[in-house]
């Protein structure tokens, strides 16, 4: 966008963005997930807010960045407020006026960093266990 301005989708949109891809549908994100059909059309409709753990669940079947359904449950308010206060501090900081985009772009990568350096060390430990 020219102004600068970065348009975010809700968490409703998310989803229906991304079941309305070829090959996908509410049922097939419901099994692939494991959340129940009626919790995902109700966050479709902007109801109800999800946790944590089931948007990752829903990124983690989607294949998607876990970072980008997190904005969009958290832009939307659908996120269900459980972060630890290091977390609200994040997330304030992402929302803030103040912070350039320069400070949020590194705020983003560095988080992605450690959610894919985290992905690889248990994807490494579940194959030693094996």
């Amino acid at each position: 966008m020219s102004d600068g301005q970065e348009i975010r989708e809700s968490w409703a949109e998310y989803l229906r963005r991304m079941t309305d891809r070829p090959g996908w549908s509410v049922a097939k994100l419901a099994r692939e997930s494991n959340i129940h059909r009626g919790t995902i059309f109700k966050w479709m409709s902007g109801k109800g807010g999800a946790n944590m753990a089931s948007v990752q669940a829903i990124a983690t079947a989607l294949g998607d960045e876990v970072g980008a359904a997190l904005r969009a449950a958290s832009s939307s308010g659908a996120m269900e407020e459980e972060f630890d206060e290091d977390l609200r501090i994040i997330v304030r900081r992402l929302k803030s006026p103040d912070a350039s985009e320069a400070e949020r772009a590194t705020i983003r990568a560095t988080l992605k960093y450690l959610a894919d350096l985290a992905d690889r060390t248990g994807r490494d430990e579940g194959r030693a266990a094996s």
